[in-house]
């Protein structure tokens, strides 16, 4: 798919999971955000802006094994996209 609001809405609904009640829906959702990521590589920048939030709440997971996949999320997603995320935060 070639078109950016596809992958906008994609990418918004897989952030949504991030807010589950359960650390397995969470865990699962950024694995998932991690693999969307590795698919559209730079072009996920334009995605990159509503997501960071999402991620930002996930640092500070009650669920220890999230909080670990977090920072595991961010790390790949700098080495994919080439570009440190801490400044986003």
């Amino acid at each position: 798919m070639g078109d950016d609001s596809q992958w906008k809405v994609l990418n918004y609904q897989i952030m949504l999971k991030t807010r589950h009640s359960s650390p397995k829906v969470r865990f699962s959702a950024l694995v998932m955000l991690l693999e969307l990521a590795s698919k559209l590589r730079e072009n996920y920048m334009v995605l990159l802006p509503e997501t960071i939030p999402f991620l930002a709440e996930l640092m500070e997971d009650e669920c220890e094994e999230v909080e670990k996949q977090v920072q595991k999320v961010i790390h790949e997603m700098e080495t994919i996209l080439g570009e440190p995320l801490q400044s986003y935060f």
